[in-house]
């Protein structure tokens, strides 16, 4: 660890891990931005029926992050109350494990960075109450939007207030989202932050050689509620009563792709125009954005979603939905907007794109992802708004 840098513990709600490997990998790539300009450490907490102990603790350094990540024993019966004040107590005690880890590597944490309000924040909360440590939230989370409507429940928002609260900064990834916490009553300082980009391993392809083919790609979750998977097979069969030369790679995994699959077939495109290829590590993500031609994205809600910017900085144009952050950066020199649900709308925007996607300015796509979303940038904002907050200025 540099002594010269300011010590910032990342906490998290969402994280990469063993049983979820992909969980908030925006929350890492955010911890990777700011770890050049600070040392960072993340620590994240979550239960795992795979334990043999009740407590299991794994370290790795990568990327300048080092990371704990503290498994607990997941309580497996559903007795009322009992069950919940178990997860309560292994999740409280789980971080205090990991924190004694974190406290060991740092001398002295300066910032907690805490990441999805809750639980996460319970525990940013306590150690600003009981060490006086500040500490900022940068959020991610959809289910304050009117569209998702998940943020429910009294004892869930009476603590996501007090953490909101009692947080230096609040940081959402878009203005809608901002807008979206503000109607819930949720009080803070604000300011948007947004998603960030790997630019050096989302790059274009150079003297991009024209396929036979048009390529059209997707990556998602293929959660049909908000990324609408159905929707996008049926915009699909609408585009080839017009145009059949082109191919749509599909790229994600979900327990409904046999669904989605089937629904495919009896549209007659499964394998003609449509291929599903699962998931795929970055890199390959990386490659296949290069190789295609335009990203695809009707989702019904949005926030600010990583594969849109990635393949920006891929230098390839993209049709999306007016949802979520999408529209507050997205304009005719970066793609097409349409409004979520219309699949006649999408198909023409589909069939338009074809036409033109060569008339993209690829070093323009690519200059905006690096002005906007690089590791640069964004670990640049964040760095601004640790030194306010610790200089009292916020």
């Amino acid at each position: 660890m540099d002594s010269k840098k300011l010590n910032i513990l990342f906490l998290s709600s969402w994280y990469p891990n063993r049983v979820l490997p992909t969980l908030g990998n925006f929350v890492q790539r955010h911890a990777e931005a700011v770890s050049l300009y600070s040392n960072v450490a993340a620590l994240y907490v979550c239960s795992d029926s795979s334990c043999k102990q009740t407590y299991e603790i794994t370290e790795n350094y990568l990327n300048n992050v080092y990371t704990v990540n503290v498994y607990y024993k997941k309580v497996e019966h559903g007795i009322p109350v009992i069950s919940q004040f178990q997860k309560a107590i292994r999740y409280i005690r789980a971080n205090y494990k990991g924190l004694k880890i974190v406290n060991s590597k740092f001398n002295k944490i300066d910032l907690i960075h805490n990441n999805i309000l809750y639980p996460a924040g319970i525990i940013a909360w306590y150690l600003k109450k009981s060490k006086h440590i500040p500490y900022l939230n940068t959020e991610h989370w959809t289910g304050y939007l009117p569209s998702d409507g998940s943020y429910k429940g009294f004892f869930r928002k009476f603590i996501t207030k007090t953490i909101a609260q009692n947080a230096n900064y609040l940081t959402p990834v878009s203005l809608d989202l901002k807008i979206a916490m503000e109607n819930h009553g949720l009080k803070s300082n604000y300011e948007i932050v947004s998603n960030v980009v790997d630019i050096k391993l989302f790059y274009p392809e150079q003297n991009k050689i024209k396929k036979s083919k048009t390529r059209i790609i997707h990556i998602s979750t293929l959660e049909d509620q908000q990324k609408n998977i159905s929707g996008i097979l049926r915009a699909i069969k609408k585009l080839t009563e017009n145009i059949v030369d082109f191919e749509l790679f599909i790229i994600g995994d979900h327990p409904d792709r046999k669904d989605f699959e089937k629904l495919a077939t009896d549209l007659g495109i499964f394998n003609k125009q449509v291929f599903f290829l699962g998931m795929k590590l970055k890199e390959e993500l990386a490659s296949l954005l290069r190789e295609s031609d335009f990203f695809i994205l009707f989702s019904n809600y949005e926030n600010l979603p990583c594969v849109l910017i990635e393949a920006i900085a891929s230098g390839i144009p993209v049709i999306a939905t007016k949802a979520g952050g999408i529209p507050e950066h997205i304009s005719d020199k970066l793609g097409i907007i349409i409004p979520p649900g219309d699949e006649l709308n999408f198909a023409k925007a589909m069939e338009e794109m074809i036409h033109n996607y060569a008339s993209y300015d690829v070093n323009y796509l690519r200059k905006y992802a690096i002005d906007h979303f690089s590791n640069e940038k964004i670990g640049e904002q964040f760095q601004q708004l640790y030194l306010k907050i610790l200089n009292g200025n916020q």
